[in-house]
């Protein structure tokens, strides 16, 4: 099937350049970038949620054993206090 599109100066300029570099047709060049946009389409619209896409992820991240009275920003607060004192002169 022929398709005629209009196509914006630059656009056009980018697909001349595409088409010398890959040694393609320009044809071939837009075939292939509506077959990789059809594919992306496809693949996006079978995830309906953003969880889905991290479903497998979910839960394999086991943080349990950590001491509970310990909080991520007094353990910072340590570890930069002991780099500190390991660099002043002594």
């Amino acid at each position: 099937m022929a398709l005629t599109v209009r196509l914006p100066p630059k656009t056009e300029r980018a697909l001349n350049g595409l088409a010398r570099r890959r040694r393609q047709t320009r044809s071939d060049v837009v075939r292939e970038a509506i077959e990789q946009y059809a594919a992306s389409d496809v693949s996006e619209s079978n995830r309906s949620r953003a969880i889905d896409a991290w479903a497998d992820v979910i839960g394999i991240v086991d943080l349990s054993q950590r001491p509970k009275a310990e909080t991520t920003g007094e353990r910072f607060t340590e570890i930069v206090r002991q780099k500190a004192r390991a660099r002043r002169p002594r």
